[in-house]
């Protein structure tokens, strides 16, 4: 499941919506299942995922649902319904419990920002509980006339019953579909680094905890045994990602509403009253808030902190890396032991006559020629490159994993584009320009940045001498 904000400039057509529909209701259908299937006695289901499911599909979604949608979806809850034997008219009422919480749920969240509908905004999680009451007091309203129908209880504990139900649900499933990640983007940007995470004892440690702790709960047992893992809980909260912290916040809830149906886990006080199930689906929804909370808030830091880091590491006029940011940058880069047995190259790039282009053309105009040059040497080199502005018209890239011959190339790939290249000054007039540059090659990852840049450096000189417009090797 991904959500493309370009995707809604492109008109779907009938096969794409009736495609969309259908996956609406296959997942309705089986989601529906196993909600009956965790059924307790007395109970219709001890977790029921299908609600909050569908909601999170039809946000996440690029357009707003169609009446395919819906009517697939409608199938799909009235075809579980009688394929597990329940009756056309019961099948009918608890449709009419279901559908009103989804489509309330969506006008609230489809109208908030996306940084609240993804949690990633410090004040989402308030927004995003409001949300949650709302679609789950919408079910809860439908339960007043439903449940006095279907069980003769009454509208006031038909409201209450409904309401708990999907308040655990929502509050489980729905931050897990919310905070999903792109896959494809993120294998995308996964496979572009050359240093993918090694194994690491300390980030399992969070996961390991909240496994004891539950582990532990079924051992003990008691009340506070729902209690056990919240600590774990906040760990993970702090050291994974939303989309982690919700999906373990997830199997939280469903754990402990299954393990306690099933007797697994005996809290030491009876759960078979309709009252106590409440009282419990209550307790979970709360306690699930705590680390959603905290990961949210987290997310929205470290987000912050990224782009101080961006703005203090990249050079303001041309986007690419500052002196201080590529050094870094090399240093670490150079250091990865994957490469430490493969080739690398530096770079050093100096546009030509550049005193003469600020002389003629203005400070205004120079600026122009270095943001230039920086996104056509940019379009020239490779994914994992780094390219920097170490100070006035000079530049450096560091080529990972690069012969002499192919750093030769890149080099002379971007001599030859900017020298074709025409900057267009904002005063209308325009101008042609070329670049000098030095390559340094290392057979492998042994010298540091600081000696190779120099080398370059040198190669630099030697091709300003030599004539500019042109490559040197050092």
């Amino acid at each position: 499941m991904t959500e493309n904000p370009a995707a809604s400039d492109v008109l779907p057509t009938s096969g794409d919506k009736f495609r969309a529909a259908l996956f609406v209701g296959v997942v309705v259908y089986f989601c529906s299942i196993f909600g009956i299937l965790t059924s307790p006695p007395g109970v219709l289901a001890a977790y029921w995922p299908t609600n909050a499911v569908l909601l999170g599909i039809l946000i996440r979604r690029s357009r707003p649902p169609n009446w395919l949608d819906w009517l697939s979806a409608f199938a799909g809850y009235l075809v579980s319904d009688l394929v597990m034997a329940h009756s056309l008219s019961k099948g009918l009422l608890l449709i009419c419990t279901n559908l009103p919480g989804v489509i309330t749920g969506y006008l609230i969240f489809s109208r908030q920002p996306k940084p609240y509908r993804t949690l990633r905004h410090p004040r989402a999680m308030p927004r995003f509980v409001l949300g949650v009451l709302g679609a789950s007091a919408a079910a809860g309203t439908s339960g007043i006339f439903v449940h006095p129908i279907l069980f003769g209880g009454s509208p006031a504990y038909g409201f209450a019953f409904w309401f708990c139900t999907e308040l655990v649900s929502y509050m489980g499933i729905l931050p897990v579909l919310l905070t999903m990640p792109n896959v494809k983007r993120w294998l995308k940007d996964h496979r572009r680094r050359a240093d993918w995470p090694s194994f690491r004892l300390d980030l399992l440690a969070p996961l390991l905890a909240f496994a004891v702790s539950l582990g532990l709960g079924v051992h003990w047992g008691g009340p506070g045994a729902i209690l056990y893992a919240v600590p774990a809980m906040l760990w993970c909260a702090l050291t994974y990602s939303l989309f982690a912290t919700a999906g373990i916040t997830l199997f939280f809830c469903m754990w402990t509403l299954l393990a306690i149906s099933s007797g697994v886990l005996q809290i030491g006080a009876a759960v078979d009253s309709p009252l106590a199930v409440m009282s419990l689906r209550v307790g979970l929804s709360l306690t699930a808030l705590a680390p959603l909370t905290v990961a949210s808030v987290m997310v929205a830091r470290n987000e912050l902190l990224e782009r101080l880091q961006h703005a203090a590491s990249h050079d303001f006029l041309t986007h690419v890396l500052n002196r201080s940011g590529f050094l870094t940058q090399a240093g670490e880069l150079l250091a990865t032991p994957q490469l430490l047995r493969h080739p690398v190259a530096v770079l050093m790039m100096d546009i030509d006559h550049f005193k003469k282009v600020n002389d003629t053309y203005g400070h205004d105009g120079g600026d122009q020629v270095l943001a230039s040059f920086a996104t056509v040497a940019q379009s020239c080199l490779r994914g994992g490159d780094l390219l920097g502005r170490l100070g006035g018209e000079e530049f450096a890239v560091l080529l990972p994993g690069c012969s002499a011959q192919d750093a030769y190339t890149i080099a002379q790939r971007i001599c030859d584009a900017f020298a074709a290249h025409t900057v267009a000054l904002r005063d209308g007039r325009q101008l042609n320009n070329t670049v000098s540059i030095g390559v340094c090659c290392a057979p492998r990852i042994e010298n540091d940045i600081a000696a190779m840049l120099s080398a370059a450096d040198t190669a630099l000189y030697r091709a300003k001498e030599n004539g500019r417009n042109r490559v040197e090797l050092a």
